[in-house]
């Protein structure tokens, strides 16, 4: 593939949650240089990761899938 699209929805009181597995998934993306789409925004509370996440520099679609090119 080109690019993942991590669809990251509230899950468990957390808003925009993206497990570790789905973190994992964006890692394997970002060192094969394949682009990142995260439909909303990241989450900033109840994940350990954030500043991970966006290193990784993530193109955030806020809902929106036609910003996917």
């Amino acid at each position: 593939s080109d690019a993942i699209l991590v669809a990251n929805y509230t899950k468990n009181g957390v808003i925009n949650y993206v497990g570790g597995n789905t973190f994992l998934e964006m890692g394997l993306a970002y060192v094969n240089n394949k682009k990142i789409f995260v439909l909303n925004l990241l989450p900033t509370i109840g994940v350990n990761y954030l500043e991970e996440m966006l290193g990784m520099q993530p193109i955030i679609l806020n809902g929106n899938l036609s910003k996917v090119n």
